[in-house]
């Protein structure tokens, strides 16, 4: 069972950060436009901005763009085709077990597969065999069916 909830929470966190993020740009100009580049108050600006940190971890913004990918097929099987670096393994699997997801198909063919495929064992993923995933896909501006290969796992 998919967690919509909290996908959705997530995804409303990060556009406020976006948003935030804006207007804090858009403070930075004021100050230099009116008090200058060396402004103690510019100065205090980017002291604000470097302890303004993004609301999740790379792995964690990866899952939810795979989950997000999954809800348009609507087959309960998340397709993860990018890789994950070591450090984010843990935030990628735990976020997509937070997110409700049980399936997961690795697509990705990078030479970085191998590390993936161990790193996700070694988070609990039980690997099931080779799977494939049909989905649409944007050719020369129209969407055609392809099937993928893969490999996939059980999350649980």
């Amino acid at each position: 069972m998919k967690n919509i909830a909290r996908f959705e929470e997530m995804k409303a966190a990060c556009c406020a950060w976006e948003e935030a993020k804006q207007e804090r740009r858009a403070r930075k100009q004021q100050i230099i436009d009116t008090l200058g580049w060396d402004s103690p108050e510019l100065k205090a600006w980017y002291e604000e901005d470097q302890n303004t940190a993004y609301p999740y971890t790379s792995g964690q913004v990866k899952a939810m763009r795979a989950f997000a990918d999954s809800l348009k097929r609507e087959d309960g099987i998340v397709e993860m085709s990018d890789s994950c670096w070591e450090s984010e393994w843990h935030d990628f699997v735990t976020t997509l077990r937070d997110l409700g997801a049980e399936r997961m198909i690795v697509t990705n063919q990078s030479t970085g597969l191998m590390d993936d495929l161990y790193g996700y064992a070694a988070e609990g993923c039980t690997m099931t065999g080779l799977q494939t995933i049909t989905k649409l896909v944007d050719r020369w501006g129209g969407e055609e069916e392809e099937t993928i290969k893969g490999i996939g796992f059980d999350l649980n």
